[in-house]
């Protein structure tokens, strides 16, 4: 909501010199501040910011990811041999992941994932006999791009994100989501005719650079997908069009496919076997804390 509000602020030209908004805590009183968010504190006078006392510059911004690979509790994906744990798993935070919950994601799922490969790869038995031709359709990927004409892929990543901050960004709408997919594919194909010098293939970080954009072209298109195929609000995500965030009785994860070269969306319902929506778990322990405390 803070986010939301922010933006609604810079789009209606309500803006610090920079674009973005004053953050003003001295209110709070400058030696509590100092106290409650010491780090903050600090980061922001590193950079010649006073936090406790003054107003700092800020903008919204993408810091993680709420969703990811579809995993078991146990962090075993559809691909056998394949793990995920912490921000690249999907499904933890649900629609918005809360301050702390990263880094308790990243401890208790990533322990669980040592151990559960540990456990089968001792039981693992004889390996599989590797898939030539898959190895080879790798390969190939990997190297179409010095096949293909050099180009700027540094100004096709910033076209990337600003298509990614304006049409499925903070606050979304069809018509944006829409031109926001078209212009991602688009970036897509031109990204598979723009190449990069063949002359070296040993610690070329182009070749790196060229790789990674296939793959932020890639997430871009899943996110705004789901995004124009999730005709409510929830979390994170929110739609101007469809601001209601909908039943909560018939939640369902947005889940993105990939067949081909084509992006499917299909609907995971979320099983509440522990708590329901409009039910707490901290009410139900109160009678008993109350009785201990008695």
């Amino acid at each position: 909501m803070v986010s939301r509000a922010i933006y609604d602020q810079m789009r209606k030209g309500n803006t610090t010199p920079n674009g973005g908004v004053y953050l003003s805590m001295g209110h709070l009183g400058p030696e509590n501040v100092r106290t409650q968010f010491a780090g903050m504190v600090k980061r922001c006078a590193d950079c010649g910011f006073d936090l406790a006392a003054g107003r700092v510059e800020v903008v919204p911004t993408a810091h993680y990811f709420m969703g990811g690979v579809v995993c078991d509790p146990d962090t075993r994906t559809a691909l056998p041999g394949l793990f995920v744990a912490g921000e690249d798993a999907g499904g933890a935070h649900g629609a918005n992941r809360q301050g702390g919950n990263g880094v308790a994601n990243s401890t208790v799922f990533g322990d669980i994932a040592g151990d559960v490969m540990g456990a089968e790869a001792a039981n693992i038995g004889a390996h599989r006999e590797p898939d030539e031709a898959v190895i080879e359709d790798e390969i190939a990927r990997a190297r179409h791009p010095f096949s293909k004409k050099p180009g700027d892929l540094h100004a096709m990543r910033d076209r990337l994100m600003d298509v990614m901050w304006d049409d499925v960004g903070i606050m979304r709408t069809v018509v944006g989501l829409d031109r926001g997919l078209r212009q991602v594919r688009d970036l897509k194909a031109e990204l598979l005719e723009t190449g990069l010098a063949a002359d070296d293939m040993v610690f070329n970080l182009t070749w790196h650079d060229w790789m990674n954009l296939q793959s932020l072209i890639e997430v871009s298109e899943a996110i705004a997908q789901a995004a124009q195929a999730r005709e409510n609000s929830r979390g994170a995500h929110f739609r101007e069009d469809f601001p209601d965030e909908g039943d909560l009785h018939t939640s369902y994860f947005t889940v993105v496919r990939r067949q081909g070269d084509t992006l499917t969306v299909e609907r995971s319902p979320v099983d509440f076997t522990i708590v329901r929506p409009g039910e707490s778990l901290i009410d139900a322990a109160l009678p008993a804390q109350s009785a201990r405390q008695t």
